[in-house]
């Protein structure tokens, strides 16, 4: 599957990283391309807030011919928004790996496809879902952003 997908979009995460940095206004506390920014895999964004502690992630990756993922993680909880064309699977291609159970694939409520407007959807199913202290509406926000 990796070589379907493509090599990593280095512009897809430049354009990752400045959308949460000009959404989240200074709770971006830290960034890394890794394993560096010559030849990235990943980003991870160092996050000021969470549900239930002071600082979150999110890794973050992008594929030059499809598909992403958006991976986040604090102390006690994970979830990710993916996109993955796979010819022979029972899964949705945007799918979405809900906190109280990880490994399940729903189907995502995005339905974007372009770097900004999946990142713009990302930040606001998070933030409303944070605003509400409530995890279970990660994925409840109607066609985002």
């Amino acid at each position: 599957m990796p070589e379907e997908r493509g090599p990593i979009d280095w512009d897809a995460l430049q354009t990752v990283e400045r959308v949460f940095r000009d959404r989240l206004d200074g709770l971006v506390t830290a960034t890394e391309y890794v394993p560096n920014a010559i030849d990235p895999v990943e980003l991870r964004l160092s996050i000021g807030t969470g549900f239930d502690a002071d600082s979150s992630r999110f890794d973050v990756q992008w594929w030059t011919n499809h598909g992403y993922k958006y991976h986040y993680g604090e102390r006690d909880l994970e979830f990710r928004f993916g996109w993955e064309i796979r010819p022979t699977s029972r899964y949705p291609e945007k799918h979405f790996h809900p906190p109280e159970n990880p490994s399940a694939h729903r189907e995502s409520c995005i339905a974007h496809e372009e770097p900004e407007l999946v990142t713009l959807a990302v930040l606001a199913c998070w933030w409303n879902a944070l605003e509400a202290d409530d995890p279970s509406i990660l994925n409840a926000t109607e066609n985002p952003p």
